[in-house]
């Protein structure tokens, strides 16, 4: 008994560390946005100004039959005259690759489009993220990241 309860702390232990470092790990923190940027946006017209600060949500979307949820971060900011976005997506297909960095969107008002089918907008005071290959999905309602607005 006394050696079936070590064993159980013991997991108990490792599955508490090992998902506190996973969590840690996802999405954008503080240090990721610090100093300047390495890419910058193209600006048709200033962004609506409810897309600055950090925005987060869980996409869901269809591919080869299977669903997937894949974890979904970006962060705007003003640097001078101009606009960066910092950009984070998990995908839980294709081996569960993450992508982060600083991107080059092209900002038009209520629209941020990478060029590459992902897009972030603004629509009736809230946040989405929809991402296009040939079949349009349905749009993701983000939420603000609790304190990124003073990052």
């Amino acid at each position: 008994m006394k050696t079936a309860c070590i064993v159980l702390m013991m997991i108990t232990f490792v599955f508490v560390v090992s998902t506190s470092a996973t969590a840690e790990k996802a999405g954008i923190r503080p240090s990721d946005v610090a100093g300047e940027p390495t890419a910058f946006c193209k600006v048709l017209k200033e962004p609506d100004a409810i897309l600055l600060g950090g925005w987060k949500g869980v996409h869901t979307n269809f591919w080869k039959g299977k669903s997937a949820h894949d974890p979904v971060q970006f962060f705007l900011k003003k640097y001078g005259d101009q606009y960066a976005i910092y950009f984070y997506r998990s995908k839980e297909h294709g081996g569960g690759k993450d992508m982060r960095g600083w991107r080059n969107f092209t900002i038009n008002g209520n629209l941020m489009d990478s060029g590459t089918g992902i897009r972030l907008f603004a629509e009736n005071g809230e946040v989405f993220f929809s991402y296009e290959r040939g079949a349009k999905e349905k749009p993701t309602k983000l939420t603000l990241i609790p304190g990124s607005e003073s990052w």
